[in-house]
């Protein structure tokens, strides 16, 4: 009965030659690896007994793949790569309800982990991982399994689901502008410092939206991160023109308010990402599902109609 596959070359020389072929150095190689010299001369040898041809020009110390050497190393970086996906996919299995997050530092700190009760209700057996950053990045690399992530939706290679808009509209600490608390006029934000974050919806936007206008919506502090403009309102540092999605429990608990109902829709959104090409495990199907439901009850929660999110 001939093999599946056909004859492969030996399978526990491809991690020395991909190592030795990227360093260009047999020895760097082994001391990579842990092993000795001549374990990867050896395993360099099989490969090409295998093939019977060279996979290396041998140049004094050092050494330089040959046209074959170069084609072969192409299949062989594809093959670890496959390899080490399914190896961490398999690590799970030790935490059977283990799943990784990704998110930007603000949405997981205001939105995500404020819900982690929740999650643990719908999913007793969870064991959730949160990695954080403002950037985009490779799920397999990071071993990410479902990430949030703010923009436009068009990632390739990912599955992307949008979740919500965010929507904006200025909040401050009653505690330290006691005298604007029951303020029911746009003009009476005049005089106040502004808190800005780096989004295109600014407070112009908001101000052409209400229908007034200021003088200077340029001036005052800026953060990066649009949760660090809740913390400084919440400081008294002026009023920020903040997340309804992540401004929760600050309004709940009365260190900021929201004297007006008007808001902004931001132009990007916050999207559920994903590898489809990859099998997804039981307790991250769990928690997607989780999830995509908390956003429904969420939005309801905000009074936000479909229409206006869509």
């Amino acid at each position: 009965m001939s093999r599946k596959f056909g004859k492969l070359p030996p399978l526990t020389a491809l991690e020395g030659f991909e190592s030795a072929a990227r360093l260009k150095s047999f020895s760097l190689a082994a001391e990579e690896l842990n092993i000795t010299q001549s374990a990867i001369s050896h395993q360099i040898r099989a490969l090409e007994d295998f093939f019977h041809i060279s996979l290396f020009n041998r140049i004094g110390r050092s050494v330089e793949l040959t046209v074959a050497g170069h084609d072969f190393l192409i299949t062989t970086t594809d093959v670890l790569k496959v390899l080490a996906r399914g190896k961490r996919r398999l690590d799970f299995y030790y935490r059977p309800g283990s799943v990784v997050w990704g998110a930007t530092p603000g949405f997981a700190s205001k939105w995500l982990l404020p819900r982690y009760n929740k999650l643990r209700e719908w999913f007793p057996d969870v064991q959730p991982w949160l990695f954080s950053t403002d950037d985009t990045y490779d799920l397999d690399s990071q071993e990410v399994d479902l990430a949030v992530w703010y923009g436009n939706g068009q990632w390739s290679d990912v599955t992307a689901i949008k979740l919500f808009h965010d929507y904006l509209t200025p909040m401050f600490s009653p505690k330290h502008f006691p005298k604007l608390a029951h303020m029911d006029n746009p003009l009476a934000l005049e005089k106040m410092p502004l808190i800005h974050d780096e989004r295109p919806d600014d407070w112009l936007a908001w101000y052409n939206a209400v229908g007034e206008e200021r003088d200077d919506c340029i001036s005052g502090c800026v953060f990066s991160d649009p949760a660090l403009v809740l913390d400084a309102a919440v400081a008294g540092q002026g009023v920020g023109l903040g997340s309804l999605l992540m401004a929760s429990e600050y309004l709940a608990s009365g260190q900021l308010i929201r004297p007006f109902s008007d808001h902004i829709k931001s132009q990007h959104a916050y999207y559920l990402v994903y590898n489809s090409n990859e099998p997804m495990r039981p307790s991250v199907k769990k928690a997607k599902d989780w999830l995509l439901q908390e956003v429904t009850s969420f939005m309801k929660e905000l009074g936000i109609t479909e229409e206006e999110s869509d």
